[in-house]
């Protein structure tokens, strides 16, 4: 018989739930608000697909690997050089590529628990064991609990801002002492998959590319802001160092080239940009004042979605299964070790306000 390792052997499957249209179906949905992926409900840039249709045509050729044309406009948008950005099939092909290019064995990573799931199951996967830290109490990275954990063994520490799925924000301030105290070995991954929005949101979000240190490494994606989640497409920002490393070790023409030529365009399309950070920013505080109005607990989010806190597991679950039933589609975290809590995305003008009536309409049904 074939053994499988015991990291391999250990990690939990990805089991999707029923397809949306079969839900639609068995519930008789005549309306819906899909928002439970942090998607943009917006649709794709409309420049990114000019590009891709383009790019189609020449399908029988392999693409850059170098991926010149996009981290020349990715290294011109944020002031650095093409040498500090790599690609990739977005952020998790990116954490793979950076677990490969920088652990040896034994070697750790530092975070906290409740953030971004995928973290977890990577360095699972590469055989990297992960030391934890609780969130603070108003759901954001402890910077303090975590400077006192670093180690003889920490290789990395993962911070996510602002934080996935709570929306807590780490600021400039507090990101900058805490690099002061993180010994210069130790790599300090910032994932800013919400950049875009909470830029909007805060004139305190640091941009962690401009602090401009050797061992930080930026991550950010096209899927959210730019609305093409399903061509899978991201980047890492870091030191010409770490980044000569990356690209060493990622697949030789990843990513694709209808890939490439999405984030092309989409990076270009500052019409699409705007529009969808200024409609997450007036929703966003539409949802503030709803929920305020409702009764309902929430933390203040600088990302495209507000997470609840609930009493317990099962109000989380009554509750998920009642908007479910209405057409309403968000995300309950027990898989990010949040039981008690639900994440709703800001979804288009429409969807949010079928959100708040099934909010009102729960509340009342559901009797908490």
């Amino acid at each position: 018989m074939v053994t499988i390792p015991k990291n391999i052997e250990e990690l939990k499957s990805y089991k999707p739930g029923k397809p949306i249209q079969q839900i639609i179906s068995e519930y008789g949905l005549k309306e819906t608000a899909i928002l439970w992926n942090n998607e943009n409900n917006f649709g794709p840039s409309p420049e990114a697909m000019k590009h891709l249709t383009n790019a189609m045509s020449n399908s029988h050729l392999y693409p850059d690997p170098a991926c010149l044309e996009l981290r020349g406009l990715i290294a011109r948008k944020n002031k650095v050089e093409i040498e500090n950005v790599a690609v990739g099939n977005g952020s998790e092909s990116l954490f793979n590529n950076l677990f490969n290019s920088f652990f040896n064995q034994g070697e750790e990573l530092l975070t906290c628990e409740g953030t971004f799931v995928a973290v977890y199951i990577w360095a699972k996967a590469n055989k990297i064991d992960v030391k934890t830290v609780p969130l603070t109490s108003t759901y954001n990275f402890d910077l303090k609990g975590l400077a006192k954990s670093i180690g003889e063994k920490t290789k990395a520490i993962y911070l996510s801002n602002p934080n996935n799925p709570t929306g807590a924000m780490i600021s400039r301030q507090e990101l900058i002492d805490f690099m002061e105290i993180v010994p210069p070995h130790i790599i300090v991954i910032v994932d800013e998959a919400y950049f875009e929005f909470a830029c909007d949101l805060s004139e305190d979000y640091p941009d962690s590319t401009l602090l401009r240190y050797d061992n930080v490494l930026t991550l950010r994606t096209f899927s959210k802001a730019y609305g093409i989640a399903a061509i899978r497409i991201g980047y890492a920002i870091a030191s010409e160092r770490m980044i000569e490393a990356l690209m060493k070790v990622k697949l030789t023409f990843e990513p694709s080239n209808v890939a490439q030529a999405a984030g092309v365009g989409a990076i270009q399309d500052t019409e699409y940009l705007n529009r969808t950070v200024h409609n997450n920013t007036n929703e966003l505080h539409k949802y503030y004042r709803e929920l305020h109005k409702l009764g309902y607990k929430y933390v203040p989010s600088f990302a495209n979605f507000v997470m609840l806190t609930l009493e317990s597991a099962e109000q989380v679950q009554e509750l998920f299964d009642a908007l479910m039933k209405k057409g309403v589609f968000v995300r309950p975290l027990r898989a990010f070790g949040l039981p008690h809590c639900l994440r709703i995305t800001v979804g288009l003008p429409e969807e949010n306000a079928l959100c708040f009536k099934a909010l009102a309409e729960c509340k009342e049904e559901l009797g908490f």
